[in-house]
């Protein structure tokens, strides 16, 4: 099976854990501590792998370093010249050297609306690493904390814009639902849980649950989702009742792996990690060797 960029295979586990580790820190704000856990995998052919190197390319972009993410996407063009998230990355970033040209030989004025202008392009880089809303929010900050009229909505239109959020998670939500799927709507969320165990033992994959990931992942595809996956395990006597789990978590990197692979999204689109063990969505422990999805669309 081959993911988008036509690597065969998927990503080696230790990639996704890295991926996933640092994406959290990312999306906690915790943008220096991402960049320093990816960085210290450089020496490695871990740090080389197109996942790591796009989620880098991210977090520098968001820190406003367009230089250096730029040239984390060109070393994934240099190995997989057709990869579509580096190159719509670099062409993102590619609109702001006119700007910023411009800037530098213009009035005061003239660079705080060039700054305002990269900043707009910087954000929307960034959207898919910390999920819809983020632009803006990013936007917000870099003027002050001060929302441009448009944006700073009434409460009339705050309520619009939830009950849009909430129609595009419905229509979301209509279209993921299939036979071994509960699928329900949160909100602005879609929650995905399985209606059997996906897994055996440990993080082996049952066939039935391989099949059901790749039917789901084939939906995925080619959607502005955020997507996080939870892992569970069930309860064994002698085992911790709180605090999640080795086993979740890893069931969790394998289950994103596999979305990964079936739906052609890079690992940087999913978050990993292992649920409490007082969120286990079924009562029974057979069912429970699984994970659930939630997933907010673009």
């Amino acid at each position: 099976m081959r993911d988008r960029a036509g690597v065969e295979g998927s990503a080696p586990l230790d990639v996704v854990l890295l991926v996933s580790r640092a994406r959290v820190l990312a999306r906690a704000g915790e943008l220096e501590g991402a960049l320093r856990l990816l960085r210290e995998a450089e020496a490695t052919e871990t740090g080389g792998h197109r996942d790591v190197l796009d989620l880098r390319a991210r977090v520098h972009a968001q820190r406003g370093e367009t230089a250096e993410a730029a040239e984390c996407w060109q070393r994934i063009l240099t190995r997989h010249p057709q990869d579509p998230s580096a190159k719509a990355g670099l062409a993102r970033l590619g609109r702001t050297g006119p700007v910023a040209a411009l800037g530098r030989h213009r009035a005061r004025t003239a660079l705080v609306a060039a700054a305002c202008a990269v900043t707009a392009v910087v954000a929307g880089v960034v959207t898919t690493l910390d999920g819809p809303g983020t632009a803006r929010a990013d936007t917000d900050r870099a003027a002050g904390g001060h929302r441009s009229p448009r944006v700073s909505a009434t409460a009339e239109g705050g309520q619009e814009e939830d009950q849009a959020e909430a129609r595009r998670a419905a229509a979301l939500a209509d279209d993921l639902r299939a036979p071994g799927r509960r699928v329900t709507v949160h909100g602005g969320n879609v929650e995905v849980d399985f209606t059997q165990g996906l897994f055996s033992e440990g993080a082996r994959l049952t066939p039935a649950g391989a099949r059901q990931l790749a039917l789901l992942g084939d939906r995925l595809g080619g959607r502005h989702l955020s997507v996080t996956v939870h892992g569970h395990a069930a309860t064994v006597p002698g085992a911790p009742r709180s605090g999640g789990s080795v086993v979740a978590l890893w069931r969790a990197l394998v289950a994103a792996r596999e979305l990964s692979a079936a739906s052609g999204e890079p690992l940087t689109a999913f978050t990993m990690d292992s649920a409490d063990q007082r969120d286990a969505p079924y009562p029974d422990p057979a069912r429970n060797r699984t994970v659930t999805l939630v997933i907010s669309p673009a």
